[in-house]
């Protein structure tokens, strides 16, 4: 029997067998590599180091181009910061125009510059709506009536009530359970799965990205979820609507924080956490407890701005606890939900009172009326009407009550509200003909050179005549567009006057919104001064007429095409795959900028390890160069640290991913975008790793052909970060990876391990099909054995030598030619197709995993 042995002229002294091969054991003196390949002189070392300084510049230009991008994008949210600060001013400087001309005429707080009026509403009636639960309870009990289009509803009642599972019943949340009954949009029977569209949903916690800015906050949900046909333009015009009217546009690039790291306040948070879902403009939006956690003025600001939006023809719908009388009043429509479930009372907050004290109820004086209907709720309070009084008869009342009406819900709401004469509201023309009186009048003042017009100079002179302090160039600027429109040099009286009257509609209409339009930079159609006069005084009059319905068609402009429902609400189309993954990774991009610390920890810890690594293969143990316990121990380190890694990039943000995968984003494109940037970091710490410990430990082999096994093994490995961050909880993450590291790296690829199942078929390939090590530490063997044709001559390191060849090898003539030989195509392939697999089942895990959250 021939045995092989590199060196002929050393005698056979012990042969020994495994399951598959005949090794040959050499015993001679200590060298272990051939002499040609050791560097002798710095020209030597310096070729060896050279790919080494290549690859570094490589890392470092895409790190630089990530830098440069990220501080483009801070700069440019500065710049955003400034603009909101001017247009502010601006607002200001008008509303002191015109108190100076006339005093009494009534303007809207805030215009809307870039949000429109919906060119279709949403009424939601609902017809003995329950939930089964799956054990066959019923938690809800034929909860009957209607919230009315553009209107502001409440949702209240002591716990146990079923407020909140009421409302996840409407949004089509109540995934625990079956709903019952029947649910109508626009009076048709819908099922609310089909309403994501044109939905909004704040959830109670206030679930927001921790490491964005307040204004990027909204910007991004602009992008992802408004209309796809949205210019940059009206993307800031919209993002600034949002910012001033949640009232945190003076913290708009302030990092939101968390926890750990503090940032803005509670009560701002909450306001970003509604703010970014009125940021995609729904035209239904429920609301869980916006409230909660919040002062009274918190309170009273947020619902303020709720009741803002309700005048852009958007219906809200939301639980609240208790809250102060101001604040009660402030709803259109109030649902009281007793205990089990059932209706008590639904119609406007201001007949509530009566409606109990029709039933007998005596409200103490210096009482809340809020407080008191939640006492009345729970049987705390007795009545006139029955001597022993149980809390489970408002049900039977209010039911004789509701029959006899016969399901008319506006007539039953105006049996318990004041139907008394109103006086008239004085219109939009008399408004002007009065504004333009005084106009004429003080005229010839404003006009200093009597030529007909205003130049900038003479309108910055009556700003600061009619305010404090002297209005600077750019608001001087910015209001002469908005009266004469773009590139005017002076503002004629028409134009002047038509700015002004237009000051009390609820959406800006001013000339320079026009410009915008007319260059394609703004909404397709815009409501002018005339239609909007209408629409102003409809509210008006609907606002005295407590319990009507608006009509669906009361903001009907002509609107943009969109997606028409069944149920005749539009919905605005979204961006698509490629639209939302280059949003995502814009976003992922300043993110990545923010992640310094976290970076440079783990940054630390490869170089620490690599360093470690190094010193113990060469000084402390002078393990031979092709030694492929020295790689396996290695590729297990960075497989570990890797994976470590990547459970963030799906693990932190889960309940934000939940919120935005329940609003409809695109899944492919929020992973790819994720992976794809994350492979940036992972890129730039398998460089580091490897460089370190190739500087240090010097092996004698080409930086671009070692570090192909170490690239091989951070793309497996990150799979495994990934995969295990989408079905494990963030808390047991390390843990798992630790294990999944120890054991298919550190155990199953052991080439010591590996000889004892050669050969039995379904360990072996169970092998192959799971261990990273198991491919990787071949193709490293591979190169280092092309490089140092190691001789040793040791009888343990020819053992080693030996037993790795009989393991990686099929036979010795794939030894001539490492590159071309099946051994390493068959590697390259398996980790190719593990690494593939694992992005597979992470993107399936991601998507399905938790599918309960994501409605």
């Amino acid at each position: 029997e021939h045995f092989y042995c590199r060196q002929p002229s050393v005698s056979i002294c012990r042969t020994f067998h495994t399951q598959r091969f005949v090794t040959v054991v050499c015993s001679l003196a200590t060298m272990t590599v051939d002499p040609s390949v050791k560097p002798e002189n710095f020209g030597d070392y310096a070729e060896l180091n050279m790919s080494v300084v290549i690859l570094f510049v490589v890392v470092a230009t895409l790190v630089i181009s990530v830098y440069l991008l990220d501080t483009h994008w801070r700069r440019t949210q500065i710049k955003l910061e400034k603009v909101t600060g001017m247009m502010n001013e601006s607002r200001a400087f008008s509303m002191n125009l015109v108190r100076h001309f006339m005093p009494s005429f009534k303007v809207a707080k805030y215009q809307f510059r870039g949000m429109q009026p919906k060119a279709s509403t949403v009424s939601v009636e609902f017809e003995d709506l329950g939930l089964e639960l799956k054990s066959g309870k019923r938690v809800l009990n034929g909860v009957t009536g209607q919230f009315g289009a553009s209107r502001m509803c409440a949702i209240m009642g002591p716990s146990g009530g079923g407020k909140t599972t009421f409302m996840n019943v409407l949004c089509g949340k109540a995934t625990y359970g079956k709903m019952v009954g029947k649910m109508m949009i626009n009076g048709k029977v819908t099922d609310p799965k089909n309403m994501r569209g044109f939905m909004g949903f704040v959830p109670q916690d206030d679930i927001v990205h921790e490491d964005l800015t307040v204004r990027e906050q909204i910007q991004f949900s602009v992008r992802l979820r408004g209309d796809v046909r949205h210019t940059p333009s009206r993307i800031e015009l919209i993002t600034e609507d949002v910012l001033n009217v949640m009232q945190i546009d003076h913290i708009q690039n302030s990092i939101v924080g968390s926890v750990e790291n503090r940032g803005i306040s509670g009560g701002q948070r909450k306001r970003v956490n509604i703010g970014w879902e009125l940021a995609a403009e729904p035209t239904l939006l429920f609301l869980d407890e916006p409230t909660s956690g919040l002062d009274s003025t918190s309170s009273l600001a947020v619902c303020l701005s709720l009741r803002k939006m309700c005048q852009l023809g958007m219906t809200s719908i939301m639980v609240i606890h208790q809250p102060r009388y101001s604040l009660f009043t402030l709803f259109d429509d109030v649902l009281l939900l007793g205990k089990g479930g059932q209706t008590v009372y639904l119609g406007p907050s201001l007949g509530a009172k009566a409606y109990f004290e029709h039933c007998g109820f005596e409200m103490p004086k210096d009482e809340n009326p809020a407080d008191w209907f939640m006492d009345v709720l729970s049987g705390e309070v007795a009545t006139t009407r029955v001597k022993n009084f149980k809390p489970d008869m408002l049900f039977g009342w209010w039911k004789e009550l509701h029959d006899a009406a016969k399901g008319d819900h506006a007539a039953l709401s105006r049996q318990f509200t004041s139907n008394g004469l109103r006086a008239r509201v004085v219109t939009h023309e008399e408004d002007r003909s009065v504004l333009c009186q005084k106009l004429e009048e003080g005229w010839d003042s404003v006009d200093e050179n009597h030529d007909g017009s205003m130049d900038a100079t003479e309108l910055g002179h009556l700003l600061g005549h009619c305010a404090a302090g002297e209005p600077s160039e750019e608001v001087v600027h910015e209001l002469l567009q908005r009266m004469a429109g773009d590139g005017a040099q002076a503002v004629t009286r028409a134009q002047f006057l038509d700015y002004l009257v237009g000051l009390a509609d609820d959406v800006a209409h001013d000339e320079g919104l026009k410009a915008l339009d007319e260059a394609g930079h703004g909404p397709s159609t815009r409501f002018h001064t005339e239609s909007a006069k209408k629409i102003v005084e409809h509210i008006a009059s609907l606002e005295h007429e407590v319990g009507a319905k608006m009509p669906c068609h009361c903001f009907g402009a002509p609107a943009a095409k969109g997606e028409d429902n069944d149920n005749g609400v539009v919905s605005a189309p979204r961006p698509n795959f490629f639209g939302q993954f280059r949003i995502f990774l814009l976003r992922r991009i300043v993110k990545w900028g923010r992640m310094h610390m976290q970076r440079a920890l783990f940054l630390g810890a490869l170089s620490l390890g690599g360093i470690i690594l190094a010193i113990l293969d060469g000084p402390i143990t002078d393990s031979p160069r092709w030694d492929s316990m020295t790689y396996l121990n290695l590729h297990t380190c960075l497989a570990l640290l890797l994976s470590i890694f990547c459970l963030s990039v799906f693990g932190n943000d889960q309940p934000v991913f939940w919120r935005e995968s329940a609003s409809g984003i695109c899944i492919p494109a929020y992973f790819f975008a994720k992976v794809l940037v994350n492979t940036v970091d992972i890129v730039i710490q398998t460089f580091l790793f490897t460089a370190v410990y190739y500087v240090v430990r010097q092996p004698w082999i080409p930086f671009w052909e070692f570090i192909i096994p170490f690239a091989w093994t951070s793309f497996v490995a990150s799979g495994w970060g990934y995969l295990v961050s989408t079905l494990v909880p963030p808390r047991h993450g390390p843990f798992f990876v630790s294990l999944v590291s120890f054991v298919v790296c550190g155990l199953l690829g052991n080439p010591t391990t590996m000889a004892n199942y050669t050969g039995m078929t379904f360990m072996e390939v169970a092998v192959s099909i799971i261990s990273i090590t198991r491919w990787t530490n071949q193709m490293s063997f591979i190169i280092a054995y092309k490089h140092l044709n190691p001789t040793p001559e040791d009888p343990s390191e020819a053992a080693k030598l030996v037993l790795y060849k009989g393991v990686f090898y099929a036979d010795d003539s794939d030894l001539d030619h490492p590159y071309s030989d099946p051994e390493f195509t068959h590697a390259c392939l398996a980790l190719s197709a593990m690494g593939v697999v694992l992005l597979v089942a992470s993107f399936l895990g991601l998507k399905y995993r938790n599918r309960a959250k994501q409605v």
